[in-house]
């Protein structure tokens, strides 16, 4: 899968995003509507994209979410394709998923539709081009709640205008055990940018994964929006890559010493937590960038980050019991950090 991949500048951001939140005009927001209400968004959207030839139609399957398990729905969030919110049942829900995983209409969330594009690395001008596509599409044959003078209407008045956000998932391990992190999350809240932890609003910071975003919409243009963005997330890559090499400079043999341990821990750990996990792989992560660790590549790193979630687990092995799905990831990361040396050499 896509998330898989190491793209641009993927030793600091593993995946960016693009997120265009739209409304139908006339139906109550998902909160407000009833359940005829809320199926018929999901019919007119399902028809906008799955009963119309467009280049969309054959990537694209629906899935409702209203039969899923909660296990499964977490799975899927784990996977940053639908949010922690979709997981409630009081609502009417589904999502419009391409095959690859990259495209995903997110139904009767806060807002009727929330198109996300996501791609690896930093590469918010695809995400942005695939999003404004898929919007054009499905405006063909619904018609969206719109203001000559606001723009798109949404439910969060920090939406309302573009309905764009943008987001990058960073790694930033050398910020974070500077202790200089929090200097640049206040300084990005200063610039009107949103930092949450690896699963969006309300979430912590694990494995020094951190998820920016934009917090205003209103008042620019899409293109407007993605240069300052841009321009802000270079400046965050600048200074995680400068801290990197200072703390390789002035602390060189602690920094290594820490990073070989959990290279060994992951390798023959028999019981691991999730959290653990994350830590430890965070730590190889940051060696093989730095060039300690040269025997496991930042893919296979990336791969095991999702294989050993909690609901991921928990789908594929069928595992409701925590201490069996700890020592299932442990066995799950052995087994990965083996195949990852062994296609090295």
């Amino acid at each position: 899968m896509w998330y898989t991949e190491c793209g641009k500048d993927g030793d600091v951001v593993l995946s960016s995003r693009v997120r265009l939140a739209r409304n139908l005009k006339g139906i109550p927001f998902p909160a407000r509507a009833n359940e005829e209400a809320q199926n018929l968004v999901l019919s007119r959207c399902r028809e906008a994209m799955l009963e119309r030839e467009n280049p969309w139609q054959r990537q694209v399957k629906f899935i409702d979410l209203s039969v899923m398990e909660p296990y499964e729905k977490q799975a899927i969030a784990e996977r940053h394709l639908i949010s922690p919110q979709m997981m409630d049942n009081n609502v009417k829900r589904g999502i419009l998923l391409s095959d690859d995983n990259q495209l995903s209409i997110l139904l009767n969330e806060e807002d009727h539709i929330r198109i996300q594009v996501m791609a690896a690395g930093f590469d918010l001008e695809r995400c942005f081009q695939d999003a404004n596509q898929v919007d054009d599409l499905m405006e063909e044959t619904v018609e969206y709640a719109f203001d000559n003078r606001i723009g798109y209407l949404t439910c969060c008045p920090t939406n309302a205008g573009t309905g764009m956000r943008a987001s990058v998932m960073v790694h930033l391990p050398a910020l974070t055990l500077s202790g200089t992190v929090n200097q640049v999350i206040d300084s990005l809240a200063q610039l009107g940018m949103t930092v949450r932890g690896i699963f969006g609003e309300g979430s912590k910071a694990v494995g020094n994964l951190y998820q920016i975003s934009n917090q205003l919409t209103l008042g620019a243009t899409e293109e407007d929006i993605l240069e300052k963005f841009k321009q802000i997330v270079e400046e965050v890559i600048e200074k995680e890559r400068e801290m990197r090499k200072r703390l390789l400079q002035t602390q060189k043999y602690k920094l290594e010493d820490r990073l070989m341990r959990s290279l060994g821990i992951l390798k023959y750990a028999v019981i691991l937590n999730s959290d653990e996990a994350m830590k430890r792989l965070s730590d190889v992560r940051l060696g093989i960038e730095l060039g300690l660790i040269g025997d496991i590549t930042l893919e296979t790193v990336n791969s095991i980050i999702y294989e050993v979630l909690p609901a991921n687990i928990m789908k594929k092995y069928n595992l409701s019991d925590p201490t069996e799905r700890d020592l299932k990831r442990a066995e799950i990361v052995r087994e990965r950090m083996e195949e990852g040396c062994s296609k090295i050499d």
